[in-house]
């Protein structure tokens, strides 16, 4: 069973829990292929997983709405290459039971996507959030960077239009999403998806399930089951991003 990501602390009870944290980008193939792997591993496993999704930009600065045979003639790709490219990709995500149409992917910057995933992340939607982009994107050939669409998504999830629309006019969550990646590189991330599995051990590309369920019998069966630190200490004081505490004498 997968567990969402809405209270992790209060999700660890099962004899047979990891937490697996994934950082991937809606307009990655390979991060909707990854993830599909990794839910197939964990149901034929039979084990509770924590999946909590975090952020990555595979192109930050790309700018407009490009379909992928534009990308590819770009990076000197004929047509016929990028075809068989995408065809390949295609086969890969069937043996995954995940569809995608390639040659209809409208390829734009992410950020925004990222925005409303973090929030429904926020209510406890992150990974059915996550499904849903890439289903928009691989799926419906929807621009996942258009403020409407984003918005239409959202109210999918009980997130209102007017709710979406503010957030994205605002700069609210671009720190976060930010602190997400820097977080996934200081984790040795070089590319996505990227898995981290117990915030112990990691799994970088689209593994096949068999690796997937290797790896986390063997965790499992050497570690046990994923607990979260516990305090011993009593609270003292600390610096963060605005500053040190001092006290007040």
């Amino acid at each position: 069973m997968i567990i969402g990501d809405k209270s992790i602390q209060a999700d660890i009870k099962s004899e047979s829990t990891v937490l697996v944290e994934v950082w991937s980008d809606y307009l990655c193939p390979w991060c909707y292929i990854g993830e599909a792997n990794l839910d197939n591993a964990i149901t034929e496993l039979g084990i509770n997983a924590i999946v909590v999704y975090k952020s990555f930009q595979s192109n930050p600065t790309l700018q407009g709405a490009y379909t992928v045979s534009e990308i590819a003639r770009q990076s000197g790709f004929s047509l016929e290459e990028a075809k068989k490219k995408s065809k390949y990709i295609e086969d890969m995500a069937s043996r995954a039971n995940v569809e995608l149409h390639m040659d209809s992917v409208i390829m734009v910057n992410t950020m925004d996507a990222h925005r409303l995933a973090y929030m429904a992340k926020q209510k406890g939607y992150g990974k059915a959030m996550a499904k849903r982009l890439f289903e928009a994107s691989y799926m419906e050939a929807k621009n996942i960077a258009d403020p409407n669409v984003l918005a239409a998504i959202g109210e999918e999830f009980g997130i209102s239009k007017e709710g979406t629309l503010a957030m994205l006019k605002s700069d609210q969550y671009r720190t976060e999403i930010k602190s997400e990646i820097q977080e996934g590189l200081n984790n040795g991330l070089q590319g996505v998806p990227y898995f981290v599995i117990n915030k112990k051990y990691s799994l970088s590309g689209a593994q096949p399930k068999e690796v997937f369920k290797e790896t986390l019998s063997g965790i499992l069966k050497d570690d046990g089951p994923y607990k979260p630190l516990i305090s011993k200490s009593p609270s003292g004081y600390t610096c963060d991003e605005n500053g040190c505490e001092v006290p007040n004498k």
